[in-house]
């Protein structure tokens, strides 16, 4: 990777912002690469323009920068289905739509930014935390038990304890869908087509009609 620009030092205060700059640097070595191992705290800090010890100012290793990496991703896709399910409610449409809106958005997510989708299944590295927080992938699951929980809530309300089970069951299905649909040799034409027609049959058979 080539030397950047030397850049020019943050004004006081403005170290959130250096903090940011060194997170998408490191996202993008990592989505490059797939591996921890090719990621440095030299290579991030020449890649910002900032000397390597400056980086330690905000993560004070590289367990904790991969580590922080993985949360952002966790934590961009449970919005992004968060926010489908909410629009999609705010609009008027029914529980099933409204489950469907945020089947929809996961599947944007994965298919519209693959290098990182494919980084946040791919590293196993986590042994850093931040204080009161669980596994970077629980926010994901947490997002998939809400919207189960709110589609149950709708429709069949003494079922919302299997909501997480439920959840669980419908992402795992869906992420292996994604997964097979871009490693076939065809890729099934590059269409979305199938990947929908698989997401509606899951659906109608994991999700309870209502009474």
């Amino acid at each position: 990777m080539k030397a950047q620009p030397k850049r020019v030092q943050n004004a006081r205060g403005e170290g959130e912002r250096l903090r940011q700059e060194l997170l998408e640097a490191a996202t993008r070595i990592l989505e490059e690469t797939g591996r921890e191992d090719a990621l440095s705290l030299r290579g991030v800090a020449r890649e910002v323009g900032i000397s390597a010890p400056s980086v330690y100012l905000h993560f004070k290793n590289k367990t904790e920068l991969v580590s922080t990496v993985l949360y952002a991703a966790y934590g961009t896709l449970a919005t992004v289905m968060s926010e489908a399910g909410a629009t999609a409610a705010r609009d008027g449409a029914g529980p099933r739509e409204r489950m469907a809106a945020v089947v929809t958005a996961y599947r944007r997510f994965a298919i519209d930014k693959p290098l990182r989708y494919r980084l946040m299944f791919s590293l196993e590295y986590e042994p850093w935390r931040p204080p009161g927080t669980g596994k970077p992938v629980a926010t994901v699951r947490e997002a998939w038990t809400d919207a189960v929980d709110t589609y149950l809530t709708a429709v069949r309300p003494e079922l919302r304890a299997d909501a997480q089970v439920l959840g669980i069951h419908l992402w795992t299905a869906l992420h292996g869908q994604l997964v097979l649909w871009r490693t076939l040799p065809t890729r099934l034409g590059d269409s979305e087509d199938i990947l929908i027609e698989l997401e509606e049959s899951l659906l109608r058979r994991l999700l309870p009609e209502p009474e």
